[in-house]
């Protein structure tokens, strides 16, 4: 989604061409790809297949990439030529289109999101990433922490620039709470905590779970978010259960774009516990909502969350610092309108902006 908002707002700047290659195995996945444009919430996205192989040889994933996005580019430049290519990820798509940038002569633009931790992990992938990132006309990182990364792999800080995320700001703006509980059917008393995160286990649920056994009974946890890399309710459950908290986790499962606001509105605080995040849209969308928020130190985190104004940051994995934090920003009295003052959360609009102009100079 956050590609998307980005995509969106710059498209309102600039003429842009979409392409989202499909990874695609005979047999495996489903036929999906298709290279002509098709309408998706108002963008025109192509989407042609490329080769990749579940589970083996994951190093060769840009390769392939390239392969199956080197058809229509090559279509596109008979009518069309751009004047930079955007990547929105590392791997593979950085990587892809750095091979197709150089040999058709057009400089690229990378952006640095999550996905290069993982690279980091695999000597190939850091190989090829590296080259990737050193031959682009510019990288654009959601996080300081990742152009910290980025110049370790020698890309010069001049060519760096740190742009987070956005925020949709008519869309995640205060409401009443009391409201929002009521539309959402939750309870109307008691202290409720607020995580919007798929159920995978990288996003610390099990440590916000275990930290509810020092918090008061009357603090509730509201999980807003769907199955993913294993993570279920069941399991969930399972440790509320362990630690004599189940009565006290809703599981609220993955809800609708439209409803996530109310829920950031419901709350009294947001939690995001997470191992690993690049530019996390759950705090920039809490934040621009009123509610104050405690993120574990990952990422882009201390750059978009500023402490003590708005909420605090704890480490990763730990649960004694997180009930603690937990319990002190519960005890404050917070105004909604203030913590959107205070943490400058910007729109979609001003980040295309900002992209735009870091576009434009890689082109000349």
């Amino acid at each position: 989604m956050f590609v998307y908002q980005r995509l969106a707002a710059l498209a309102r700047l600039e003429e842009l061409r979409v392409c989202s290659p499909v990874p695609w195995f005979p047999g495996l996945t489903r036929e999906c790809g298709h290279p002509q444009a098709q309408p998706w919430r108002g963008l025109h996205v192509h989407r042609p297949r490329f080769f990749y192989i579940p589970r083996f040889f994951k190093n060769a994933d840009a390769s392939f990439y390239a392969l199956g996005l080197k058809p229509w580019l090559r279509n596109l430049l008979r009518e069309w030529r751009p004047d930079v290519l955007d990547a929105h990820f590392v791997w593979p798509d950085g990587v892809g289109v750095a091979v197709l940038a150089r040999e058709l002569g057009i400089p690229y633009v990378i952006t640095l999101r999550g996905k290069i931790y993982e690279c980091l992990k695999v000597p190939s992938q850091t190989r090829q990433c590296s080259k990737a990132l050193q031959g682009a006309a510019a990288v654009i990182s959601v996080s300081s922490k990742m152009a910290e990364e980025a110049h370790k792999l020698g890309v010069p800080r001049a060519r760096l620039h740190v742009i987070s995320n956005g925020v949709d700001r008519e869309h995640f703006k205060p409401r009443d709470r009391r409201h929002c509980r009521q539309q959402l059917g939750l309870p109307g008393e008691g202290r409720l905590l607020v995580t919007v995160a798929h159920l995978g286990h990288r996003k610390g649920h099990h440590e916000v779970i275990r930290a509810l056994v020092h918090l008061p009974k009357d603090v509730q946890l509201l999980v807003v978010g769907g199955e993913a890399q294993g993570g279920t309710p069941e399991k969930l459950r399972e440790v509320a259960r362990s630690v004599g908290v189940e009565d006290r986790l809703i599981l609220s499962g993955r809800q609708p774009y439209d409803k996530i606001p109310l829920y950031y509105n419901a709350a009294d605080v947001s939690v995001l516990a997470s191992y690993r995040e690049g530019c996390p849209n759950a705090v920039l969308e809490s934040l621009a909502s009123g509610t104050p928020v405690i993120a574990t130190d990952v990422g882009a985190v201390p750059d978009i969350l500023p402490v003590p104004h708005a909420g605090q940051i704890v480490p990763a994995k730990q649960v004694e610092p997180l009930w603690q934090a937990i319990a002190e920003v519960l005890s404050r009295a917070w105004h909604a309108e203030e913590v959107v003052r205070v943490s400058k959360v910007r729109s979609w609009q001003g980040v295309a902006e900002e992209v735009r102009e870091v576009l434009r100079t890689a082109s000349k």
